[in-house]
């Protein structure tokens, strides 16, 4: 987002921060949500393959749950990606906001030395 698309009033400005943040919020949740279900079902995939072995095949029980640590660690890089890049986006949008909000305000500031 560049200056020409911020609004110029302060009270605009404003909403546009606390939306910024507020939508920042709602996406990590639903980040956190959709994290949490992969979880769920990757162990889910592995109790199933495991209830299927027979008894003895710790072999092969071993490996179904490297799999799944591997599976795990991934989402787990994938998340923290998501929310590394997420915040980074936010957090340049809202400086973008704030430097426009203090712009206005030594603009207001000059005009009312210059009365």
């Amino acid at each position: 987002m560049t200056d020409g698309q911020l609004p110029e009033d302060q009270k605009s400005l404003a909403r546009l921060y606390q939306e910024t943040i507020d939508h920042h919020r709602a996406f990590l949740d639903r980040l956190h949500d959709a994290f949490n279900k992969r979880c769920e079902s990757i162990g889910a995939e592995s109790k199933k393959e495991i209830s299927k072995l027979p008894e003895g095949k710790g072999v092969e029980r071993k490996q179904i749950l490297t799999r799944e640590q591997k599976e795990l660690d991934k989402t787990l890089e994938e998340l923290k990606y998501a929310i590394t890049k997420s915040n980074a986006d936010a957090r340049k949008k809202l400086e973008e906001i704030q430097e426009k909000i203090e712009e206005k305000s030594v603009d207001i500031e000059s005009e009312l030395a210059d009365l």
